[in-house]
């Protein structure tokens, strides 16, 4: 059997978390463990949780804000589960997630590196095929641009698989890409997480178009340290970004 820790940033939250946290609580195939670790949040996020959750939450509380990578490594950290799960304050999980995930990574114990799909519809009760497929994603099919949102990411329990605390933005590429590449990337086609904010909606660090770009270009520029080979690959992908960014505008 595996067991689950979920790791829940939040910075001024308070609107939603209690949202996440109540997917997580609600789940058919327990979590071993729910580490919420807020990133020195300035609303009542805090107060909050402790007077809604109580010991049913583990809370860190970080003095200083530093961004999602740093806050999700102290969740990391502090794990005991075989497996971690994330989920990001906004987003929510369909009550049959962690047990779907019991089944596909007790059945197959090497994989390293899980995700599933999203959508931003209602899927919460939605019943859950009875057949279901793993897929092998190719790394070649990862490289275009980043389509797996933090939420959706389980991962083995290893101190050697944290996010790089300088990425501020598109730092779930730059983990998919920087540990998919050598443990590959494993996934469902069925969406267990319903994604409620819009990925560029205002307030949202996807809003903030041209540093989720750089972000992104960051990220294609660390790859020559996984492979020296991807040098010769690497200024079309950053053309790519680029040409993609300006598309995008000029669409706006």
């Amino acid at each position: 059997m595996a067991t689950f820790s979920v790791i829940i940033p939040v910075y001024n939250g308070a609107a939603t978390i209690s949202r996440a946290i109540d997917s997580v609580l609600a789940q058919s195939y327990p979590a071993l463990e729910i580490i919420v670790v807020d990133d020195a949040s300035t609303d009542n996020t805090i107060e909050l949780l402790q007077n809604n959750y109580g010991e049913k939450i583990q809370l860190i509380q970080k003095l200083t804000n530093q961004g999602s990578s740093a806050t999700r490594n102290k969740g990391m950290d502090a794990s005991t589960g075989s497996y971690i799960a994330f989920l990001d304050a906004d987003d929510a999980w369909h009550k049959d997630k962690l047990m779907l995930l019991d089944t596909v990574l007790t059945a197959q114990p090497a994989i390293t590196l899980f995700y599933h799909t999203f959508t931003q519809e209602n899927i919460m009760n939605k019943q859950l095929p009875e057949n279901i497929t793993v897929y092998k994603l190719p790394f070649v099919k990862l490289l275009p641009g980043n389509f797996i949102t933090t939420s959706c990411i389980v991962i083995k329990n290893n101190p050697a698989f944290r996010f790089d605390d300088d990425m501020r933005y598109m730092e779930d590429f730059e983990f998919c890409l920087r540990i998919g590449y050598k443990y590959k990337l494993y996934f469902v086609d069925i969406p267990l997480t319903r994604i409620f904010r819009p990925f560029t909606s205002p307030g949202g660090i996807s809003a903030n178009k041209w540093k989720m770009r750089k972000g992104e270009m960051r990220a294609y520029s660390r790859l020559v340290r996984l492979n020296p080979l991807f040098a010769v690959l690497l200024p079309f992908l950053l053309l790519g970004s680029m040409g993609k960014h300006i598309l995008k505008t000029f669409r706006n």
